[in-house]
């Protein structure tokens, strides 16, 4: 690992948007932000989650460990997040409007960009997926196989 740097803390879930926007749950559901500084590097943000997506733009979401989705509406919002109907077991935020998620069931969903009826399910099955912010998806399913996107989004 002598490329690596070590940075103190615990995590088991991380997700990085950008160099500034970084994000990460430890093993008792607690939610971390990278401050920028590796001598003081985590500052813990109210709630509980089992899964982050950070994007390039600032974009977080997140998933409980009941399967709840969650914005992150941090500065703009008492509460820091924003329940979003539905339910998920992964999730990954490219950007703002690349959202993408899968449930208990392997079923995937992409966000529609309104929260009044938040997700589209797309073809196929997959236990983890990744989104970048250039709306690149990435997936795999439970049997180790991967996937890359290359279908048109809804709507």
């Amino acid at each position: 690992m002598a490329d690596w740097k070590q940075i103190s803390g615990a995590l088991v879930r991380i997700a990085v948007g950008s160099r500034t926007n970084v994000w990460g749950v430890n093993s008792a559901g607690n939610i971390y932000r990278y401050t920028n500084n590796d001598a003081s590097p985590w500052v813990q943000i109210p709630g509980g989650l089992s899964d982050i997506g950070a994007g390039a733009d600032g974009t977080v979401w997140g998933v409980n460990s009941g399967g709840n989705i969650y914005r992150y509406t941090g500065d703009q919002e008492s509460g820091h997040w924003k329940q979003i109907s539905g339910g998920l077991k992964a999730i990954a935020s490219g950007s703002r409007t690349t959202v993408w998620g899968v449930n208990s069931a392997g079923n995937i969903y992409h966000y529609s960009n309104n929260d009044a009826s938040p997700w589209v399910q797309i073809p196929g099955g997959l236990s983890d997926i990744g989104a970048g912010a250039d709306g690149t998806v990435w997936g795999v399913n439970s049997a180790g196989n991967i996937y890359r996107y290359t279908g048109d989004l809804p709507g």
